[in-house]
This record gives C-alpha cells, sequence and structure tokens, in this order.
C-alpha cells in the first residue's frame, strides 16, 4: 500500500511538473475561440441557463457533451478568461488519469512496476501532448477520466460483486460517455480485461448488457446529431474505399509516432486521393499482427488484449466516417495507445525476469528504459512548447507536413489576428495555391485586398468564395463593400441583400440595408 502511494505521488508530481509550462499559454484560434472564448454561454460560467443549455443542446455538430462543458463553465467562474487557470485544469486532469492507469492496472494484475511503467509512458509521450496542451481537448482528458474510473469500479466489482459496485460502474461509464461520446467501445474492453489478466469465464458477460445498451444509445444519438447540424456532408470528402484505406494507413502511422514521435503537428491533411498501395500494405500490416496476437494468445495474452484494445478504442476516430479534411490526430490515441504500452511493458517485464540473475545485463535494460522515458520527456517539454501561441502552432504544423492548407490558413489569420497584414495574406494565398476549393482563404484575403485599397482584386476573392459557398454572408457584404469602393452603390446594395437572405442578422451589412 505505501509503495503503491509513493508511485502514484511520484507520477502526478512529473505530469504536473513536465507541463508546467502551459500556465504561459494562451488560448489558441483552433476550436479554443469556438468553445470558450466566443462561447456566450460558457462565458457566463456556472449559471442555471448555461447548465440547462450544457445538457439539452449539441453545440457545432458535436453530441450533448454536458460535463465537457460545465468543466469549462466552472473553470470560467473561476478564472475567468485568463487561460493559465484553463490549461492547469487540463493538465490536473491529464495527472490525474496518469495516476488511474497504474492503479488500475496494478489492481488488475498485481504488477506494480509494469503498471507504472505504463504509467509513466501514458504521461511523457510525445502524443499525449495535444491533448494536454490544447484546452478543446478538455473533453477527451474528462472522457478518459471516467473510463478509467469505471475500469477501476469494474474491477473491485469482479473481485466481490455487490449491487452498489454495478451502479458505480454504470455512472462512471455514463459520465465518460457524457464527457465525449468516444467511450461507447468501453465495454469491449471489459470483455478483453476479463480474458486478461482478469481471467473471468465467458458465462459472465451478460452483465455487461446494459453498458452496451448506453453505447448504441449514445452511438445513434450523436449520429442523429451529425445529420441535424449537417455534419454528414463532410463524409464525402473522401469514397468509402479511400476511406477505409486511410484508416488502414491511419493505424500504422500511430504505431510509427508512437516509436518515433517526431513532426507532430496538430492538422493531418486527408488529401483528395489515398495511396491505395499503402493501405493495402497497412491493412496487411495490421492483418498480421492481429492474426499472431491470436496464434500467441495462450503463451502471451496481453499482447492479444493490448494489440486489440489499441484496435477497438482507436476504431470510432480511425477515419472510416471522415469529417473534415483530417486523416488522422494525435489527440485520438490518449486512450487507444494504453494497449501498446501494456504490451511494451509486459514484454519489458518478461525480459528483466529472464535476466535477473545476468547483473549486467539486468541493469543495461533497466537503464534503457528509464533512457527511453526520460527522452520522451524532453521530446513531450519540446513539444508542448509549440502550443504557446496561434502563430507558433500553425508554424510548426506548416513546416512538417506537406501541402497543409489548413495549416496556412490559421496562420494567415494568426497573423491577422496580430495585425501582421502582409504576412496573413501570404499564408492565406499558400492556403489557395495548395486547396483552390477550399473557401475560407478567399473571403478573409478580400478583406486584406480592401484595407490595401485593391478592390477590383478583392472582388475576385470574394466571387470565388461566393461561388464555392452560396451560404457564405461574408462573401456577399464582400463583394458588397469592393461595388461601393468602386462607386457602384446599387450593385453594391443587390450583394448587401444576397448577405441578409443568407443570414438575416449579419450585422455589417444591416449598415447599408435600411
Amino acid at each position: 500500500m505505501a509503495r503503491s502511494i509513493v508511485i502514484s505521488t511520484a507520477l502526478f508530481l512529473m505530469t504536473l511538473a513536465m507541463f508546467s509550462q502551459v500556465r504561459t499559454f494562451n488560448f489558441v484560434n483552433y476550436d479554443d475561440n469556438l468553445f470558450i472564448t466566443e462561447n456566450p454561454y460558457v462565458r457566463d460560467g456556472l449559471t442555471r441557463k448555461s447548465v440547462t443549455w450544457a445538457f439539452t443542446t449539441p453545440y457545432t455538430g458535436t453530441a450533448v457533451m454536458p460535463l465537457a462543458w460545465l468543466s469549462h463553465m466552472l473553470d470560467i467562474t473561476l478564472y475567468g478568461l485568463k487561460p493559465a487557470g484553463h490549461h492547469m485544469t487540463n493538465v490536473l486532469i491529464h495527472a490525474a488519469n496518469t495516476v488511474l492507469v497504474f492503479i488500475v492496472l496494478e489492481l488488475m494484475t498485481g504488477l506494480p512496476w509494469r503498471s507504472a511503467f505504463v504509467a509513466a509512458l501514458f504521461s511523457v509521450h510525445p502524443l499525449h501532448v495535444e491533448a494536454v496542451a490544447w484546452v478543446s481537448e478538455r473533453k477527451g482528458l474528462l472522457s478518459a477520466f471516467f473510463w478509467l474510473s469505471t475500469m477501476w469500479c469494474y474491477v473491485y466489482y469482479v473481485k466481490k460483486p455487490s449491487v452498489w459496485k454495478y451502479i458505480s460502474v454504470i455512472v462512471c461509464f455514463s459520465a465518460s460517455l457524457l464527457s465525449k461520446p468516444i467511450a461507447i467501445v468501453l465495454p469491449v474492453v471489459l470483455v478483453l480485461i476479463d480474458y486478461w489478466p482478469l481471467k473471468r469465464k465467458i458465462n459472465k458477460q451478460m452483465e455487461k448488457i446494459p453498458l452496451f445498451l448506453l453505447s448504441v444509445a449514445a452511438g445513434i444519438f450523436t449520429y442523429r446529431v451529425q445529420r441535424a447540424w449537417n455534419v454528414d456532408e463532410f463524409f464525402n470528402v473522401l469514397p468509402f474505399t479511400e476511406r477505409l484505406s486511410n484508416a488502414f494507413i491511419s493505424y500504422v502511422m500511430y504505431l510509427y509516432k508512437t516509436l518515433v514521435p517526431l513532426s507532430l503537428s496538430p492538422i493531418y491533411i486527408v488529401h483528395d486521393t489515398v495511396n491505395m498501395a499503402h493501405g493495402i500494405l497497412a491493412a496487411a500490416f495490421i492483418t498480421g499482427v492481429s492474426a499472431a496476437s491470436i496464434i500467441l494468445i495462450k503463451r502471451a495474452p496481453y499482447f492479444f488484449v493490448g494489440w486489440f484494445w489499441y484496435l477497438i478504442v482507436l476504431m470510432p476516430v480511425a477515419g472510416l466516417a471522415q469529417v473534415g479534411y483530417q486523416a488522422m490526430a494525435d489527440r485520438y490515441a490518449y486512450l487507444p495507445l494504453i494497449g501498446i504500452f501494456i504490451i511494451i511493458s509486459q514484454a519489458a517485464g518478461d525480459g528483466l525476469q529472464k535476466t535477473a540473475g545476468r547483473g549486467i545485463i539486468l541493469y543495461i535494460n533497466v537503464a534503457v528504459i528509464l533512457t527511453t522515458c526520460t527522452c520522451l520527456s524532453f521530446l513531450s517539454i519540446r513539444q508542448t512548447a509549440h502550443w504557446r501561441d496561434d502563430i507558433s502552432l500553425f508554424s510548426r504544423a506548416a513546416s512538417v507536413t506537406q501541402d497543409n492548407f489548413i495549416a496556412y490558413f490559421n496562420l494567415g489569420s494568426a497573423y491577422l489576428a496580430k495585425g501582421n497584414e502582409d504576412e496573413a495574406l501570404s499564408n492565406y494565398k499558400k492556403s489557395i495555391a495548395i486547396k483552390p476549393s477550399f473557401e475560407k482563404p478567399y473571403v478573409n484575403a478580400g478583406f486584406i485586398l480592401l484595407n490595401k485599397n485593391k478592390a477590383h482584386e478583392a472582388s475576385l476573392y470574394f466571387a470565388k468564395a461566393s461561388e464555392l459557398d452560396p451560404d457564405s454572408p461574408a462573401s456577399y457584404y464582400g463583394m458588397g463593400l469592393s461595388l461601393m469602393n468602386a462607386g457602384r452603390r446599387e450593385e453594391a446594395l443587390v450583394y448587401f441583400r444576397k448577405a441578409l437572405a443568407v443570414d438575416p442578422n449579419f450585422g455589417p451589412a444591416k449598415e447599408y440595408v435600411r
């Protein structure tokens, strides 16, 4: 007991120390504005109106995730819009999750040092930086907290079943779903750990029916919410065969970045075509490893459980239901990598056991483990620093990825917010050159050109933006301003009216149409 407390404390403090730099970071204009700084309900803090909204209203195409919203509202109540408190809340949740990983694995396996190694990898791995340093990913951190709490309660229930322990499992699982619906696959993971390390009989699975029913309900509700917000239109970014290919490639890429966590980016673009040959090779690799884990299931059950943990937990965000232009995301690996870390830890532990009587080899193995954790820590500290502000973050994304038109667009917007119109325009043009069908940079570039008294050139950008997105009031408004600057008032009024036809509450156009 004393050893577990010492290990838990060390893991918690190590995590706090490694991410302490975030207390000096700003919010980033990458959902932080949408979720927090410009969200009127969150900005009000914890009020009856905002709490009601959190439990009843889907927002920006996401499912209802009230616990995540409530945590943001609590931060506003405590810290206002000072980003330091919001960032440190993320760090504290990640530190708590790290301790929970250790507690749950030790409780299941009775192997404290192997469990501590998994928790240490979970704490320091650079792929987890995005989940911690990005305030908007609070939903993922909270869902993971309640996910791990569910497992903790479940293991206690398995060891000595009771109604109240089972209720605690249901409550924690529901909280995980209400933080982020990604938790729908958790009941399958519970089936996996029943096989190893809990070694339960298969006839015990009926008790999970309520959990599976909650998962089905959450999945259906999330799908309906996304359909209501027309999120399904983004499913057609790629044909199904290419989405499937991208999913297999992403599975392999996450593994590669686990072993070589370099060139990490907040945005990885899925391009118009996916290399199908790479997809076939990735599928063959995944199939081969899966087959090996089944063949070795008796000899190394942890390999089977860890591998399928990885595959199953990553499945909802692997890209089969492609939303937008993102091929993969570091934050998606937050929970799935626990399965890979279990495999690494158990294999390393077995290796140490075999060398226990051979002093020098044992010391070499221990040194390798400690060196690995130290190197990962330094890489995470360096990766975290890129999240300090928008310009740093999106400059990094543009530099380590190819043809990342979204990174250039966001970088342009970051420079625009700083008043540097020349750099902003340059990055908007780079975004357009890479992806001419991406409408967003045209509008912003048009307004910059208007400020530079280049009305004709600006009108070309606004015209293209309205062609690509006929429901954009800003593009019609910009076209109207371009015509006004050219002295063509009557033509300008036509475009102002078009802007109001799309959005009757579009304030700037109302100034011209009385």
